[in-house]
């Protein structure tokens, strides 16, 4: 464009002006142009951070639809499993190459392995005929010089048997001394005593109902079935009935179990949805909860079930009244309040800790900030594993075991905290990630409680692990039908799974329980009855 300099002014002081007026409109769009390029920018980084946060949506969505459920190491490290309802199991840290070959110690045994020692056992002989065993040449018979043995397994189908007992009847001595003088003139050998009175089917039978349900996850419905093809006609609903009996009959044996679990120090706590379908003022769909508690007496492990129509804190502030010492939990905000009271030390969960930062490494893939912090996850339970190994062994006791923890641990769970403050500034907290560092700080003063006392772990999984099996039975019978329904499966819940974690096998103990129970006349020999005051190998 022409600038027409003819048409300029001659004066000094006006061409002065103009090119003020100039500059100023220059500066001026020059910071529009500044504002507008921010603007911009500002939106492409929301767009941006928004389609990193759809992505991430996507990818959680493609992993739990389509995704493997186990949350092993991201890397795919096969010794490296989820913490949360996982047995531990502990990866080499990233990094650490394998040896080409393995200690001694640490060689798997080949082949296949016997079956147990008190299996029953029949031997069979096979042996060659006379004439295959007669020499051609002189007709003499080979002699024996030895066997080969082979073991197989034979399994002998379940068989309906019924016993009839007869119970005598005796009646007045017909001596004269005693004519007339007896207050009992007819006495009768008494029958069997069963666990539910007045019930057709023995104490085995019902325990092996109530294995099959409480521990296979057998639903009563299929169990009916069963039986019909043995030819006994029995309903679910008897079977329900005999569940709800022998709940009620186990009470005192619960009961001590929760005041058993209040005296422990240290107690760790969980709960999960059941569905009830007959609850009173409630819709069939509505949820209510099991919540499970465990703690220790002389250090064996006690396990509680205990129902309940709700998931409000102050189900777990009743049930801990009165209670003092270490309570770990997963960051559910029931606990807090719990958490607060005194005497009680509120101890957090490192495995949930885990889970946030796996989920986010997974959607991140591999080479993530997420893998950082979950290789020092890796690490310190590496070495809580060797330390408390010592510790099982009984080269460490009590006092000894906590202050190495501290001295090993302590640095440990330092540089970790270090590691999310610096993160946190870095991340947004709208990101998997970002999220996951909050998590953590916001537990991160409980998690750390865990060193203060021995039998305290990193996490919750024994309490988690205790759920399991309730949770893959709710997968197969869905719904409790009643309130008394379900306080019942808590009460046998309880006493089932207390009895595995002190090594028992459970229809062996609820044989032997059915079976003595109802022979105990006092509160004492009844709770001398409890999994956790038995030997195993006592019955």
């Amino acid at each position: 464009m022409e600038t027409g300099i003819e048409n300029l002014s001659d004066d000094v002081t006006t061409l002065k002006n103009m090119v003020v007026e100039q500059a100023r409109r220059i500066h001026t769009i020059k910071q529009d142009f500044t504002t507008i390029e921010q603007t911009l920018t500002n939106e492409v980084s929301q767009l941006k951070l928004q389609l990193l946060e759809a992505k991430e949506k996507y990818a959680a969505l493609q992993r739990r639809f389509f995704g493997s459920s186990s949350e092993k190491n991201v890397k795919g490290n096969p010794k490296q499993e989820l913490l949360f309802n996982e047995a531990e199991t502990f990866a080499e840290p990233v990094g650490t190459k394998a040896p080409s070959v393995a200690a001694a110690h640490e060689r798997k045994k080949t082949g296949r392995k016997p079956f147990p020692a008190t299996l029953e056992r029949h031997e069979i002989i096979h042996e060659l005929s006379i004439e295959e065993r007669t020499c051609p040449s002189c007709g003499a018979l080979r002699p024996e010089i030895g066997d080969d043995r082979s073991e197989e397994l034979r399994l002998i189908p379940a068989q309906a048997v019924v016993d009839v007992h007869i119970m005598k009847k005796y009646g007045p001595c017909p001596c004269k001394a005693c004519m007339g003088t007896e207050s009992t003139p007819i006495i009768q050998a008494p029958g069997p005593a069963k666990i539910v009175p007045g019930s057709r089917f023995s104490n085995g039978t019902i325990a092996f109902f109530l294995t099959s349900k409480f521990v296979d996850a057998q639903p009563f419905y299929r169990m009916e079935g069963i039986l019909s093809r043995w030819g006994v006609d029995t309903g679910r609903a008897t079977l329900c009935n005999l569940a709800i009996r022998a709940g009620r009959a186990i009470g005192e044996l619960v009961l001590a179990i929760k005041e058993d679990i209040k005296a422990s120090p240290v107690i760790g706590m969980d709960e999960t949805s059941v569905q009830v379908l007959h609850e009173t003022n409630r819709t069939a769909q509505s949820l209510s909860y099991m919540w499970v508690s465990r703690g220790f007496r002389q250090n064996k492990p006690l396990l509680l079930f205990h129902y309940h129509p709700s998931h409000a804190k102050d189900v777990a502030t009743g049930f801990l009244s009165g209670f003092s010492g270490y309570l770990q939990t997963d960051g559910y905000a029931a606990y807090n309040e719990s958490g607060k009271s005194p005497g009680i030390v509120h101890v957090g969960c490192l495995a949930h800790v885990r889970r946030k930062f796996y989920d986010a490494a997974k959607i991140a893939g591999n080479g993530s900030m997420a893998h950082a912090f979950l290789t020092m996850i890796t690490e310190l339970y590496q070495a809580e594993t060797l330390l408390r190994e010592r510790y099982e062994r009984g080269e460490l006791d009590g006092p000894s075991f906590i202050a190495e923890r501290k001295k090993e641990q302590g640095p440990r769970l330092n540089a970790m905290k270090a590691w999310l403050l610096f993160m946190v500034g870095t991340v947004p907290p709208s990101l998997a990630l970002g999220t996951s560092i909050s998590y953590a700080l916001g537990q991160w003063d409980r998690v750390v409680h865990y060193l203060d006392h021995e039998r305290l772990t990193p996490d919750n999984n024994a309490v988690e692990n205790a759920i399991r099996p309730f949770v893959v039975g709710r997968k197969n019978w869905l719904f409790s039908n009643t309130p008394l329904g379900a306080h019942a499966s808590a009460g046998l819940y309880s006493l089932i799974e207390t009895a595995k974690a002190n090594g028992h096998e459970p229809y062996k103990y609820l044989c032997y329980l059915f079976d003595e129970l109802p022979k105990a006349t006092t509160l004492n020999e009844k709770l001398r009855l409890l999994p956790y005051h038995l030997n195993p190998s006592s019955y």
